[in-house]
């Protein structure tokens, strides 16, 4: 049995780590600002509690990270957000343990949008129409028109010691886009103006070890929050298209990546191929799904990190349905209360009651609920009393 530390329990992704490796005969030991969801299960034995500017600052979270290693005996650390993994990967010899993931310069590498997009285009994935601003005042691009996506490159930056997340925002138009480039500081740049793709998710889901895929899964997003893209909350496990996983293979050997990674895409409705938007170069929001089907990203990463053989792999289960219950609560809701325009949405995508009751309607019986399980009901009660405090 091995001990291993799981970063930012408030993350459903962190729950269903925790859940697995339990499972799978480790001794789970979280850490963070709160017991969170995962902190809040019976699958982990310790949490060890930090002050929450300890988790803005790089320097002190490997302090942290290092001090709970030392004192619950830990071997592997799971940095499960951007910010603990850009803190904690390549950090090894100060920590005292092992970290799952990529290295820190493969990391850099696909979570930097602009190269990734670059580098990708070269490996013939497609890729959107896109123009980088370097700097604040570097001239506006003339040639990308209608809806577009102002990005920044990096979706954590540090500013006076501090790590900072950055969203996605959505632009109807180029004179909307100037509005948002405007409100950034000049920690976010480059920003990247992306010609916004239309389209239905697709997740490609890969776990690489030696130039060699150990586990392959994917999933199609059938809603998200924000409505308009974001994480997803409802989604249906897929078989792994062969074209698209080569494809996914060649970019993640010319990154030298490995480790687990979520490769997103969207099928452009307009011509139907799927296009890159990003790389998520850690653990994912939908990972329970993945478990859920038989694909168990969690045991195997530790053991790839461990040198040990991997566990028994089974095909994925296709047809697998999870739904984050609160996310899709808050997705109905923003559809009965809010206009298409103030949700950026395309205007035929269909806003009000009538569409949260036929998003309500389109559940099936089958359907796993994420963080709600008989078995461990704590952390579904403590998201519970989060979201009431909230609404």
């Amino acid at each position: 049995m091995s001990t291993i530390l799981l970063t930012d329990p408030e993350q459903r992704a962190s729950l269903a780590a925790a859940r697995s490796l339990a499972r799978g005969g480790h001794r789970v030991v979280t850490l963070g600002a709160s017991r969170g969801l995962a902190g809040a299960s019976r699958a982990v034995s310790r949490h060890v509690s930090v002050r929450p500017d300890v988790l803005r600052q790089p320097t002190a979270l490997r302090e942290a990270t290092a001090r709970a290693v030392r004192d619950h005996a830990v071997d592997v650390v799971i940095p499960v957000t951007d910010a603990a993994s850009a803190a904690l990967l390549g950090a090894e010899a100060c920590i005292g343990a092992r970290i799952a993931g990529p290295s820190a310069e493969a990391y850099a590498r696909a979570s930097d949008k602009a190269g990734l997009l670059r580098i990708a285009e070269a490996c013939g994935v497609r890729v959107p129409r896109q123009h980088t601003l370097q700097r604040m005042n570097d001239p506006w691009p003339e040639a990308l028109h209608g809806a577009l996506v102002v990005k920044p490159s990096r979706s954590v930056v540090e500013v006076g010691g501090q790590s900072v997340r950055l969203g996605v925002r959505f632009a109807a138009n180029a004179a909307a886009a100037r509005t948002i480039v405007a409100e950034h500081a000049p920690e976010a740049y480059p920003l990247l103006l992306q010609e916004r793709t239309i389209g239905d998710g697709v997740g490609v889901f890969l776990l690489r070890s030696g130039g060699a895929t150990r586990l392959a899964f994917a999933h199609r997003r059938l809603r998200e929050k924000p409505p308009a893209g974001g994480v997803s909350t409802y989604r249906e496990a897929v078989a792994v298209p062969p074209a698209l996983q080569s494809v996914c293979e060649a970019l993640l050997d010319r990154l030298e990546y490995e480790g687990a990674a979520m490769l997103e895409f969207k099928e452009d409705r307009k011509g139907g191929e799927v296009v890159l938007m990003e790389i998520n170069a850690r653990l994912w929001g939908s990972l329970q799904l993945a478990i859920d089907a038989g694909v168990d990203f969690p045991n195997a990463l530790v053991a790839m990190t461990l040198g040990q053989p991997l566990p028994p792999v089974s095909p994925p289960r296709v047809g697998v349905r999870t739904v984050w219950e609160f996310g899709e609560l808050d997705h109905m809701i923003a559809l009965a209360r809010r206009s298409a325009a103030a949700l950026d949405l395309p205007p035929d995508v269909p806003v009000g009651w009538g569409a949260a009751l036929r998003a309500l309607l389109d559940h099936r019986l089958g359907d796993r609920p994420e963080v709600f399980r008989w078995s461990d009901p704590q952390p579904f009660i403590a998201e519970a009393l989060r979201w009431l405090r909230r609404a």
